[in-house]
């Protein structure tokens, strides 16, 4: 089985096919148009960097360079070490790609990372003449090139050819900018005096304290690099062009090298350069309306649409956006299919197959890739005589090792103090928004004034609570419902869930909220109250609205007693409808028995008139061969025949039945 199918999904291939189009000579939009800059928006565990390194390994025969933007700002690393770092991965030799020489960009790095003597300019320029490499005449021609690249800066009209000619017109033309008006100083009394001059210029503002002057010479570097590369593609249309993968660029190295490339990209001749990014967040310093940057409450751009193909949306000119989806069905039962036949395990009931373990892994982790390589990768190591489902629930315990290392895979790094714990209490409900109102985070919020602002925070944000965003948010829930294999980690680590859903049904209750006081009584094991909520709103409103709430309440998470090791699906059923007594009123009894049966058997095929209720959450451990469907089935027909007199009701109930007639898988 390939390590966590990197580049072997079709989401990752339709990157890849993405990237190609970009990369290929004679594609990627129309002749000399600039190739835009791809951020590519992803949670944690989504499997940004693995496809990174797969796309790296795919086009190795190229020019390509890989970064790890968080590895380079450990070592404190700037904007004009990671251009440093990308020149020195293309300049190899490769087929299909002219050869990459960047002299005047070389000389200039050579010319930033010197100490020189900031009070005694002659001094200064000494410094420089010993340190650059042979006569005046190997390098006067390149320090030309960095002085074009300042005067486009400013503003000139049109290119000059010696560095004397530059300087002088600069200091008529600019009106901002510290280095570039100590740059208009320079007077020529030689071209060689000239070019070090300017060079010392640079290297005093890349290294002042002034961040507007470190940020000129930031551009001029990219100016020098980009014209550079320009260069090397004259009359090769031939070419392959060159990529660039930059990972981790969510932090402060990453926005800056983003909002360098853009910039320096915009209205300028077209490059050779594809750049890929990969982001766990949106770049703070691309949070900038001159870059493309709205904040809208329904998420992040560049949504990744179901059965459509990787197509980022462009935010702004040189700039586009995309969002890196979760595995879909097929893709988990692709590998699932790998898993099953390359472990010693007893088939699934009912020859199954593979099938069945695909469906079965795709409902617990809904296509999250860190939890779908992880849950199936566990599956391996058990003692051959153990069945399928006994292993998914043995490995899926609360205290499971592979529980415990997901939670710390998908959730924040270093969180603030109390974030977990209030993160899981809120868990509780569909929605981590509901917790807001609930008087332990109040209680909390109080007492650490960081508490809420963080919970607030982490609750807004998409990418952290790692929504699900099919398009359809009756389906997907509101933004403060997180994706339901998160729901469940953060769940799985409530020391006493009864008690804390007790609580919030008291809350509900209390706010005149009996849908939701109903969810959390199940939640906590008082089926007769979730009953008897439904019996109570029975024929209220529509039979597609009642259906609708039972719906809602059957996705209440299951106590680990329903849903974990050893658990037979018809005990645990018989026992909760135990309190039943002949004379229940009939009615009662079927719906009792209704809520029961489907709240322990898996969701079946959707339904969208009746099952998009805002709540993804899903538990096939229950009942993980629906062995329950027949019951389910039945207690709707029964429910339907007692109202054959009203014919919408009993043609709805009719149909609900009927989704329960087929296995889910």
């Amino acid at each position: 089985m390939p390590q966590d199918w990197a580049g072997e999904s079709e989401r990752d291939r339709s990157v890849q096919s993405y990237t190609e189009s970009l990369l290929l000579p004679g594609t990627g939009g129309v002749a000399g148009e600039q190739l835009p800059v791809t951020l590519l928006l992803g949670p944690r565990g989504s499997g940004k960097t693995t496809l990174l390194r797969a796309i790296g390994q795919w086009a190795a025969a190229g020019a390509v360079a890989r970064l790890d933007l968080a590895e380079l700002a450990r070592h404190d690393q700037g904007p004009v070490d990671v251009l440093k770092a990308v020149a020195y991965d293309l300049e190899p030799r490769k087929k299909h790609v002219p050869h990459i020489s960047l002299p005047a960009f070389r000389l200039m790095c050579a010319a930033l990372a010197l100490e020189l003597d900031c009070q005694d300019r002659a001094v200064a320029r000494r410094q420089l003449s010993q340190a650059l490499a042979g006569p005046p005449s190997h390098w006067l021609p390149h320090v030309v090139q960095v002085g074009q690249t300042a005067g486009t800066l400013a503003g000139l009209p049109s290119p000059f050819m010696e560095v004397f000619r530059v300087l002088p017109t600069i200091e008529r033309v600019l009106r901002h900018g510290q280095v570039l008006r100590r740059l208009s100083r320079i007077r020529r009394a030689s071209a060689v005096t000239s070019a070090l001059d300017i060079l010392v210029e640079l290297n005093l503002a890349y290294h002042s304290a002034s961040a507007e002057d470190r940020a000129v010479t930031e551009r001029i570097v990219c100016g020098v690099f980009l014209q550079e590369l320009r260069r090397c593609y004259v009359r090769k249309d031939w070419a392959v062009r060159c990529l660039v993968l930059l990972d981790n660029a969510d932090n402060q190295l990453g926005g800056e090298v983003l909002r360098l490339l853009v910039q320096e990209r915009r209205g300028s001749d077209r490059d050779p350069l594809v750049v890929l990014a990969m982001a766990g967040s949106y770049p703070r310093a691309l949070q900038d309306v001159d870059f493309g940057w709205q904040y809208a409450a329904d998420g992040y751009p560049g949504a990744w649409g179901a059965g459509t193909a990787f197509d980022p949306q462009e935010v702004t000119a040189g700039l586009r956006v995309g969002r890196l989806r979760d595995l879909t069905r097929n893709e988990v039962d692709q590998q699932a299919k790998e898993v099953f036949q390359s472990t010693a395990a007893p088939p699934p009931r009912g020859n199954a197959g593979a099938r069945w373990l695909g469906w079965a892994v795709y409902e617990i982790t809904r296509g999250q890739p860190a939890a779908t390589a992880r849950v199936l990768g566990a599956l391996h190591g058990f003692e051959p005589s153990a069945p399928w489902e006994e292993r998914l629930r043995r490995g899926l315990k609360p205290s499971a090792e592979l529980v415990h290392g997901l939670r710390e895979r998908l959730l924040p790094i270093d969180p603030p103090q109390g974030l977990r714990p209030a993160l899981a209490r809120a868990a509780a409900a569909p929605d981590l928004a509901q917790a807001v109102v609930a008087h332990w985070l109040q209680a909390e919020a109080e007492a650490a004034a960081h508490l809420g602002q963080e919970f607030r925070a982490f609750a807004r944000d998409r990418l952290r609570t790692m929504h699900i965003d099919t398009g359809d948010p009756l389906a997907d829930g509101p933004p403060g419902t997180p994706h339901p294999f998160l729901r469940r980690l953060l769940l799985s680590a409530l020391e006493d869930p009864a008690a804390l859903h007790a609580g919030l049904r008291a809350e509900a209750e209390a706010r005149g909220e009996p849908g939701l006081a109903a969810y959390h009584a199940l939640a906590c094991g008082d089926l007769a109250a979730a009953a008897a909520h439904l019996d109570a709103i029975f024929e209220q409103d529509t039979p597609e609205q009642w259906c609708a709430a039972l719906c809602r309440l059957r996705r209440a998470p299951l106590p680990a007693a329903l849903s974990g090791p050893g658990s037979e699906p018809w005990e645990q059923y018989e026992a909760l409808v135990r309190h039943l007594r002949e004379d229940t009123v009939p009615r009662l009894r079927t719906i009792t028995r209704l809520l029961a049966a489907s709240w322990i058997a898996p969701e079946p095929a959707d339904d969208p008139a009746t099952d998009r209720v805002g709540d993804p959450y899903r538990d096939p451990l229950g009942d993980p061969y629906a062995s329950l469907f027949g019951e389910v089935y039945a207690r709707y027909h029964t429910l339907a025949a007692a109202h054959t007199e009203r014919v919408a009701w009993a043609n709805v109930l009719q149909d609900k039945a009927q989704q329960y007639k087929e296995e889910p898988w």
